[in-house]
């Protein structure tokens, strides 16, 4: 499955901008990244909690109800390079959205898990 999304960024590298990245860009895509860690993290310890299951559907599909924990960092680094990647192929104006969008998803998902009492 992931070789196949790998041969279309592949494919679609040419059309990738040639904007320059900003320092803003550099501080969203840290901010991405310790976010995603932070929700990472906790969904490893759904494991260890036979009341709960993975909510989100996309990560369910994935990694299944109970992901383990290699299974979970594996997705996490595999998530943290596409976003990069996909963030320095957007032009400009655009990136600030996508890594917007997914910082405001991954804390969405930490105040989630908190009310869950998974390791905040």
């Amino acid at each position: 499955m992931y070789v196949r999304w790998l041969i279309i960024f592949v494919l679609l590298s040419g059309c990738a901008s040639s904007d320059p990245w900003t320092r803003r860009d550099t501080v969203l895509q840290v901010a991405y990244t310790v976010v995603s860690a932070a929700d990472h993290y906790q969904t490893t310890g759904i494991q260890y909690r036979p009341d709960l299951v993975e909510s989100n559907p996309v990560a369910a599909m994935v990694l299944g109800g109970n992901p383990s924990t290699s299974d979970v960092w594996q997705i996490f680094a595999t998530m943290a390079i596409t976003n990069y990647l996909i963030s320095r192929a957007l032009p400009s104006k655009w990136r600030p959205y996508w890594q917007g969008a997914h910082i405001v998803g991954h804390a969405w998902a930490i105040n989630k898990n908190c009310n869950n009492d998974l390791s905040c």
